[in-house]
């Protein structure tokens, strides 16, 4: 790249650290020059007085806690200089533009913080100012290290992202010749965005921005929110490292390629993010899939948001049970146009039908004390991603000492499982706090532990199928207004909650393997070109169950591709995977084929025709008595059928609907659609064994 004039420039912004920062006090007077007896520097760029603050600096092979000032921490050189242009002032349009936005933002997080200084209990902010720090804190998010690192290239082929054919394509449809040149536009985009109540400004975010970071801008804004909590003990404090704008805790998997020891990201979910404020206060970003009991006083809004927890987690991150903040006492912020009747929000105007968003709406944000534990705990998902960062900002060496050997020696629940990439770097990070913590007096055990990634065949031909289902994605959301409308509807539900729904939904979708996707996009294609057909014989919500189910019982099946699965049960290894086959991915999974797409009693089916024909083929077997046969084998005293009787009723009844299927669904969907729905309900969904299948294994 061309050269351009130097200048510092910060991703956390000067007014942030100040909130951490102290008037530089040296322990003593510099010693004069020998030369001209003039008194030296105290520490290089540092006088008394000068705002600074205390850090770890990792950057050393030996880390030091040193004192560093606010001008010369958590930035780097010529970040956001475009060295395509001419002229420096060409060149810094965007640090310009970052400036004028901190500037906003700046006074917004000064009431913030003289309304905490002033022992208040919280602040009201207008809906316009709430949207600003959502924006703010997206642009920490994507203006940080990691980000610059990612777009930093000069040439596309440079650029070797997960999403980089759809960068690439974007590149060519917008004329860029640079991947750091996109990276620009995209906080361009963001920064100029215009926020109207109404939420049009996300139709034309997604055509102006690159559409995978603009989705993500959208589910930042609206599916989280936003709370501000402080350490209820005076003794406790939050730390400031250089990535703590871009850290979530929840599920994120990785996996390694058999074949090339390739390791990718196969998932995440974020379920809480983190923004720094001082070191008394933290912003935190919630989901909306944790529970809220106001809003989950009303069933439907309750029922959504079950719908999307399973979806997004339940369904899919088994080892994942709840979040560490689980229990954090915060809550939605108040507002002025609804009011909590009986445990329930109703809208102060009675005719619901004529509500709409204001920019004027306020919201009370209060301040929630929360308790060491989850003090320690925020922190320590922080520091279990510092790997990559320059510092850690604390104000107190006590505080940061306590919290530093909490995390070092808490259980691995909290983190420092090594796993994933760059595992050395993660490993050398966690050396150099167990370093700087027995420094500071520590003499409790440190824990971590490695372990390896899930293996996975041909990753590359995992994220190529990601990469085409974006495709598909983009294609729907650039299909108008209209067409994305008609897809997301959902009668009866306030449109608040529709809006972030959708938002929701598309992110999940997003972020998750492709064959758990493609049958929801293909049917969702086919919806919008036939909105008058027979497409109510699929249920959306019930499809979206099926094809999280798809997901994981494929996951599974990945791992048999190489047996036999309908072969004989035999005496040795063979036969044992197949066993495991059937009793993991046929019947553990999937439940009852009459039930398809049902994971409690009051939800709602996805194929009605296919569950009733799955009960009437059950009443079938019930009154042959099929199921009661044992061809050839002679069950004996002791002995017992290794497929139980209900699971012999559940396999014959699967091998009669699959005989079934295309019959019952003939002319209510496409052909094409049809086959590969029949291919993913028996070779999936419900695995089912050919009709001439012997299944009467006896066990001693």
């Amino acid at each position: 790249m061309a050269a351009t004039a130097s200048q510092y420039q910060h991703f956390v912004p000067q007014f942030l650290l100040r909130n951490f920062a102290h008037p530089y006090k040296p322990e003593k007077e510099g010693p004069r020059n020998r030369k001209n007896g003039k008194k030296t520097k105290y520490e290089r760029g540092m006088f008394p007085g000068d705002k600074v603050v205390r850090s770890l600096n990792l950057t050393e092979d030996s880390p030091v806690i040193c004192e560093k000032p606010i001008s010369r921490v958590l930035g780097q050189m010529n970040m956001y200089s475009d060295s395509s242009k001419i002229g420096h002032q060409q060149q810094q349009q965007v640090e310009k533009l970052l400036s004028k936005l901190e500037s906003q933002a700046c006074q917004i997080f000064r009431r913030i913080t003289k309304a905490f200084e002033d022992n208040e209990a919280g602040l009201w902010i207008t809906r316009s100012e709430r949207d600003l720090i959502r924006k703010f804190l997206f642009i920490l998010k994507y203006r940080g290290s990691g980000f610059h690192h990612r777009f930093y290239h000069d040439k596309p082929e440079d650029y070797a992202e997960i999403d980089r054919e759809l960068l690439r394509e974007y590149m060519v449809e917008r004329g860029f010749t640079r991947p750091f040149n996109v990276w620009l536009d995209n906080l361009r985009a963001v920064i100029e965005l215009e926020m109207d109540p109404e939420g049009e400004w996300k139709s034309k975010l997604l055509k102006r921005m690159y559409m995978d970071d603009a989705m993500w801008f959208i589910s930042h804004v609206e599916c989280n929110y936003m709370a501000i909590c402080t350490p209820s003990d005076v003794a406790d404090e939050f730390v400031l490292t250089d990535n703590s704008y871009n850290i979530f805790e929840g599920p994120n998997t990785f996996v390694q390629d058999t074949d090339t020891g390739e390791v990718g990201e196969s998932g995440h979910v974020p379920i809480h993010e983190f923004a720094p404020v001082s070191p008394k206060l933290m912003i935190v970003l919630r989901s909306f899939m944790l529970p809220d009991p106001r809003e989950d006083a009303d069933e439907k809004v309750k029922a959504s948001r079950d719908l999307w927890r399973f979806c997004a987690v339940d369904g899919i991150y088994d080892y994942w049970k709840k979040s560490l903040l689980d229990d954090l006492p915060i809550t939605k912020a108040r507002n002025n146009y609804t009011r909590v009747v009986d445990g329930r929000l109703q809208y102060l105007d009675v005719d619901k039908t004529k509500w709409k968003r204001l920019k004027s709406h306020k919201f009370y944000f209060s301040f929630f004390p929360i308790s060491t534990k989850h003090v320690h705990t925020i922190n320590a998902i922080l520091l279990d991603n510092c790997w990559p960062c320059t510092h850690i900002v604390f104000e107190s060496v006590e505080s940061f000492s306590r919290t530093l050997e909490w995390y070092l020696t808490a259980p691995c629940t909290v983190g420092k499982i090594i796993m994933g990439y760059d595992v050395e770097r993660r490993e050398a990070a966690l050396k150099k706090l167990e370093t700087i913590s027995r420094s500071l007096g520590s003499t409790k055990e440190t824990v971590w532990k490695r372990e390896s990634s899930p293996p996975m065949r041909d990753y590359d031909k995992f994220r190529l199928r990601h990469v085409e289902l974006r495709r598909t994605f983009k294609r729907i959301i650039t299909g108008g207004d209209s067409a994305v409308e008609e897809v997301w509807k959902e009668r009866g539900v306030d449109e608040t909650i529709r809006q972030r729904n959708r938002a929701l939904l598309l992110d999940a979708y997003l972020r998750l393997p492709p064959h758990r996707v493609w049958l929801y996009v293909k049917i969702e294609i086919w919806q919008m070109q036939d909105a008058q057909g027979p497409r109510h014989c699929v249920n959306p919500e019930g499809l979206n169950r099926l094809m999280y189910r798809a997901g994981i019982a494929s996951d599974k099946m990945s791992q048999f591709s190489d047996v036999n699965l309908w072969g004989d049960i035999t005496l040795d290894f063979e036969g044992y995977r197949r066993w495991v086959f059937v009793t993991q991915c046929t019947f553990a999974g999937p439940g009852f084929i009459r039930d398809c797409g049902k994971y409690s009693p009051i939800c709602s089916s996805s194929i009605p025709d296919i569950e009733k024909l799955a009960r009437q083929a059950q009443v079938e077997v019930l009154r042959s008595g099929r199921h009661l046969l044992v061809d050839d084998i002679d069950i004996k005293a002791g002995e017992r059928p290794l497929i139980e009787e209900g699971e012999r009723i559940e396999l014959l009844t699967r091998i009669l609907v699959k005989s079934r299927f295309r019959h019952a669904l003939k002319g209510k969907l496409e052909e094409d659609l049809l086959e590969k729905l029949h291919s993913v309900f028996f070779d999936i969904l419900y695995p089912t064994p050919p009709r001439d299948w012997s299944m009467w294994w006896v066990s001693a």
